[in-house]
């Protein structure tokens, strides 16, 4: 976000610096204007002093008028601009930026109102309310996603904002009449035919909005059915993340003292679930340290890429996983991962040989990662051949100001960014099998981002350490109905998440 913010304040000075060259240049025009002013009240003269400003107002300063209208005012500053517009934010960052707004609203159960104004949940943030424009925009967003009685709330909003500043629009060459076209599409596919005829009558007369009222006119005499406000989504992230689940019992906090080392130096550790176990380890990475981590990672973050169901590759973006990653090589200042790794050792008492490298994550506002399982269920490729992922070690590098939670729906488990934390939890059962009650959410941020550095242990190192008792304890099965009617039943948030 800071460098958008340099980058914007460049753009804007350069802008201002343009805006001065055109207004010299306008000075001169006037300037040449007045004395042509002048010259014309003493046409009839016939002085020699009237006659030599004659002749040196055509000669002289007609040929130095020409040349100024010619030369461009401000060749520094467009060169300037086109050196910025590389560094300009994708068309990729705006839409992501977008559906960002699309995800939290149906996610949190956003108001629009209150999101155009600044407040999201119980917390008002001091921003400029949007404008016609951007409310038009987000709603086309949630046009194009089908969420039509949203993509409606959106343009009516824009439609009373249009006034403030139309001549917003008139740049973009948009009036309000196309505010007007939007909304009657949206009301229509929605199935509220008798609305649309409406936005169509409001509109200026002509041919179009003629075809348009008689065509509406003739389908609102049909009984509505309207179009549900959402269509329906397999995933659970969004309900899961807006639902508030129960307080957990017989949790304790301890020292860990497992090694020689850590009786002179014990970890806290902060029990998050019994069975099956997640700890919060607080304290393990110091500012210092996260600091490094960011300044090694922020140049060479990616876009995380995504592969889907059925095995495609998406490369530009997913609205499923919006955040960034890289991998830090283990030669990249081997004392401070060597620090880390030995940390991890002390926490869960495994081996981090032949583990994969940390990858470090950063989620922006609205970032978030659908729920998953770290563990894979094809193990063919090379990748895996030290075995499956069986632990997550998982640094938080920030706080979050507002969302941005690490979710466990099976569990009934919201884990809270704590920076300078370490959060662990097993992947597969004792039997090597993988355990689905683990499987997790992060949710959407809200306001702020998230830095998370990540470490997975791989199954065959901890062959001879990880403990295999004779019997192992009973899993209980998954039901797949029971669980799909907490999170897609007709009220999937009894008790709304406090925000």
């Amino acid at each position: 976000m800071l460098p958008l913010l340099q980058l914007k304040e460049k753009a804007v000075g350069n802008l201002k610096n343009y805006a001065i060259s055109l207004k010299n240049r306008l000075m001169y025009i006037k300037l040449a204007i007045d004395q042509v002013k002048c010259l014309k009240k003493s046409t009839n003269s016939t002085s020699i002093f009237d006659k030599f400003k004659l002749t040196r107002l055509l000669h002289f300063d007609l040929k130095k008028w020409v040349e100024i209208l010619k030369e461009n005012p401000a060749i520094k500053e467009i060169a300037i601009s086109q050196s910025l517009r590389p560094k300009m934010a994708s068309k990729i960052d705006y839409y992501e930026g977008l559906y960002a707004i699309n995800r939290l609203q149906s996610t949190y159960r956003l108001e629009h109102t209150e999101m155009a104004n600044g407040l999201l949940g119980e917390r008002q943030y001091r921003t400029k309310p949007w404008s016609s424009l951007e409310c038009l925009m987000v709603g086309y967003v949630f046009y194009l996603d089908e969420k039509f009685q949203g993509a409606e709330r959106w343009f009516q909003l824009a439609l009373e904002r249009y006034f403030k500043n139309p001549k917003l629009f008139e740049i973009f060459g948009w009036n309000r009449d196309l505010i007007l076209k939007l909304l009657m599409k949206a009301s229509q596919s929605s199935g509220r035919y008798k609305a649309a005829l409406g936005y169509a009558e409001r509109a200026k007369s002509n041919c179009y909005w003629q075809e348009q009222i008689t065509r509406l006119k003739n389908l609102s005499m049909q009984p509505e059915v309207l179009k549900p406000a959402e269509p329906k989504n397999k995933y659970k992230y969004k309900p899961a993340c807006r639902m508030q689940y129960p307080d957990k019992h017989n949790l304790h906090c301890r020292y860990l003292k497992s090694s020689p080392f850590l009786k002179l130096a014990p970890i806290q550790v902060e029990e998050l679930n019994l069975e099956p176990p997640i700890n919060m380890y607080h304290n393990l990475i110091n500012e210092k340290e996260i600091s490094v981590l960011k300044n090694l990672s922020s140049a060479h973050l990616k876009r995380s890429q995504f592969v889907t169901e059925d095995n495609t590759l998406v490369k530009d973006f997913s609205n499923l996983r919006t955040c960034k990653t890289m991998r830090l090589q283990e030669n990249v200042n081997e004392k401070l991962l060597k620090n880390l790794n030995q940390r991890i050792t002390d926490a869960t008492g495994l081996s981090v040989l032949e583990s994969e490298e940390l990858q470090l994550t950063n989620y922006g506002i609205g970032g978030h990662l659908y729920e998953h399982q770290d563990a894979s269920f094809n193990l063919s490729s090379e990748f895996w051949n030290s075995g499956n992922r069986v632990i997550t070690a998982l640094f938080y590098l920030s706080d979050v100001a507002q969302g941005g939670e690490t979710l466990f729906p099976h569990l009934d488990l919201r884990v809270h960014t704590q920076k300078g934390s370490l959060l662990v939890w097993d992947n597969l059962l004792l039997n090597g099998s993988i355990d689905w009650r683990v499987e997790h959410i992060s949710c959407p941020i809200l306001m702020g981002d998230k830095w998370l550095a990540t470490k997975w242990l791989r199954e065959k190192p901890q062959m001879f350490i990880r403990r295999c008792p004779l019997k192992l304890k009973p899993v209980p099965e998954f039901h797949k109905e029971a669980f799909e009617q907490k999170f897609f039943g007709e009220n999937d948030q009894p008790q709304q998440f406090s925000l």
